[in-house]
């Protein structure tokens, strides 16, 4: 079934795409992917107002270049991406910053190729390769230096068939990389795509061929990286990690699930190392927050983390939480969600600016409850600004299901400070999935 809302901007480009038959071939695999991702996305910057020519820009970069690489239409042989919980390959976000209506969109895609499967070498990252040498010619600032270097550490398609197997076996994930993109809200030239790219680097797989945990296989990437040394702040940050990891048990090493660097230049490049916490209690997810105290003055926001755990299930997180001990199987498992942790290395700040990411799904009994906990949040916080709740505006992206039906829209909520932990602003991210190998709408 098709979502019955759509953006004047994409039914422009919808007509385009139907009349043109040289640019785009909208025959076989390209229109389940740009009726549905392509709608939503479309649907989402007109909700967070960004120009229409930003939304025309960017949208139809999306459909001429995005979706002929994400194959057929998903059926019951499709591979499966780690990217959404279904399996699916997208997950989108508006980020807030103190306000519902300043937002900004956000969205990241596996473009392995998953439909039909690429048998003969799993882990290639071909498809993505070829976005990223095109956006080196079209985003402002694009630089590939770290991303290389990364790629070479991280990426094992070069492995023949049968080891590639072997290793995803034992890594547990058969997904190489993931591409995200930021979507700007104003054009700096006409000739520029309004976006900032980034590559997401799994270390199960390092891990899994060296013998070492998955945070090892990140911090010996970050130390072996071109003059790292000239960043030291970068190092330090790091450090910071390792020495809060270094107490506790080794299991938690294994809970690194990525790390992230943008593709611009190592100088204004972030690093984000995405973690899962082992222990579930609200005590134990703050202590990872703050790295046992080694990051300070972030106790002001401690009872805000608390409220917004409690609104989004609906009643207290403490009562709906699992109360079972965390297995190590579910605790490194790709297609199982948890809650996680981020923090941001950067040149220009000595300590890792952290985000905690909650997955609500894992204690709220639907996506409505969550809605309204976020709204009930950000009211409480005055950062309502009296337009269209999160809810309305999650409604309208959003029409193949109601909300209150079950889980699965919200994956993630974050919150934390935005790259600089010394500035308490703080910036939330609503991430979003659209269930297209579970609810295939077009």
């Amino acid at each position: 079934m098709a979502s019955t809302t759509s953006s004047a901007v994409f039914q422009s480009l919808d007509g385009e795409a139907a009349t043109c038959n040289g640019k785009v071939d909208m025959v076989g695999v390209t229109p389940y992917w740009w009726n549905t991702s392509g709608r939503d996305l479309s649907n989402m910057l007109h909700e967070a107002n960004y120009p229409e020519e930003v939304q025309r820009q960017f949208l139809s970069y999306y459909r001429d270049n995005i979706c002929p690489l994400l194959g057929a239409r998903p059926d019951n042989s499709s591979a499966k991406s780690g990217v959404g919980w279904d399996g699916n390959p997208l997950e989108y976000s508006f980020e807030l910053r103190g306000s519902t209506k300043k937002k900004s969109v956000r969205f990241v895609v596996d473009l392995s190729e998953l439909r039909p499967a690429d048998k003969n070498n799993t882990l290639s990252m071909a498809t993505t390769q070829k976005v990223v040498d095109a956006l080196a010619e079209k985003t402002p600032g694009f630089d590939d230096t770290w991303y290389r270097v990364l790629k070479e550490w991280f990426v094992y398609s070069h492995l023949s068939p049968s080891e590639q197997e072997t290793l995803i076996a034992k890594a547990g994930q058969q997904t190489s990389v993931i591409l995200g993109f930021d979507i700007y809200p104003h054009v700096t030239k006409t000739d520029r795509l309004p976006v900032m790219g980034k590559v997401y680097f799994p270390p199960c797989y390092v891990a899994a061929d060296k013998g070492m945990t998955r945070w090892q296989a990140v911090r010996s990437a970050l130390q072996q990286l071109p003059s790292i040394e000239s960043f030291p702040n970068i190092l330090k940050s790091a450090n910071m990690i390792n020495d809060f990891l270094s107490d506790k048990p080794e299991a938690w090493q294994m809970g690194t699930r990525y790390l992230a660097t943008d593709l611009v230049a190592p100088s204004k490049a972030r690093f984000k190392v995405y973690m899962r916490c082992f222990g579930t209690t609200f005590d134990e997810i703050w202590d990872y927050y703050t790295l046992g105290g080694r990051i300070p003055d972030l106790d002001d926001d401690k009872e805000k983390f608390r409220d917004l755990m409690d609104f989004v299930s609906g009643t207290t997180y403490a009562e709906t939480r699992s109360k079972n001990q965390m297995e190590l199987l579910r605790f490194t498992s790709a297609s199982q969600k948890l809650t996680a942790i981020y923090f941001s290395l950067s040149a220009d700040n000595p300590y890792p600016a952290p985000k905690l990411c909650v997955y609500p799904a894992n204690f709220a009994p639907n996506d409505e409850v969550i809605a309204r906990g976020l709204d009930k949040w950000l009211s409480k916080y005055g950062w309502f600004d009296g337009g269209k709740s999160m809810e309305e505006q999650v409604k309208t992206v959003f029409t193949h299901r109601k909300l209150e039906q079950k889980t699965g829209i919200f994956t993630f909520i974050g919150i934390g400070r935005k790259d600089d932990p010394t500035k308490k602003d703080l910036s939330i991210q609503v991430y979003l999935t659209p269930e297209l190998y579970e609810t295939p709408r077009y």
